[in-house]
């Protein structure tokens, strides 16, 4: 008798286990298919609108794939180049700002990081450029001292 109280306690706990596992399997798949069903739901508006939006934002999209793909070389550009570049990060942030809200944060957020370095670097060269401007001058005057003391 006591055997089989603890042949029936097994095969209780056995079929316990069991079914908690199914439980788990069966609410992550139907998590999975809903969040499935979520990501393919089509957009608000249609394909007509989805359609229209495209080809606007392929245009500016592609203009900042253009400016932020040259930060890695920003400090060899010259100053007028550095401030063409930033002219044209100016020129394209009404363009983004007219997408949708979560686009438009992200890539107006990069946009800011892209325009900042370019004035960065620019605000850099100008500096070294006048200082080099004073270091010429100095050495300028020393030579002019030199040729006085002779």
């Amino acid at each position: 008798m006591l055997f089989k109280a603890m042949l029936f306690k097994a095969t209780l706990f056995k079929a316990m286990i069991f079914k908690a596992k199914f439980d788990t399997a069966l609410i992550t798949l139907l998590l999975f298919l809903g969040l499935a069903a979520l990501c393919s739901a089509p957009a608000v508006g249609g394909p007509y609108a989805a359609a229209q939006t495209g080809a606007s934002q392929e245009s500016w999209q592609k203009e900042f794939d253009e400016i932020c793909a040259q930060t890695e070389d920003a400090m060899t550009f010259s100053q007028a180049e550095l401030a063409d570049l930033i002219r044209r990060c100016d020129n394209l942030k009404p363009r983004i700002e007219k997408s949708d809200e979560s686009r438009r944060k992200v890539y107006l957020e990069r946009l800011r990081k892209c325009r900042g370095l370019y004035a960065y670097v620019l605000d850099a060269k100008k500096l070294d450029a006048q200082k080099l401007d004073a270091q010429k001058l100095d050495a300028q005057k020393l030579d002019a001292q030199k040729k006085e003391k002779k």
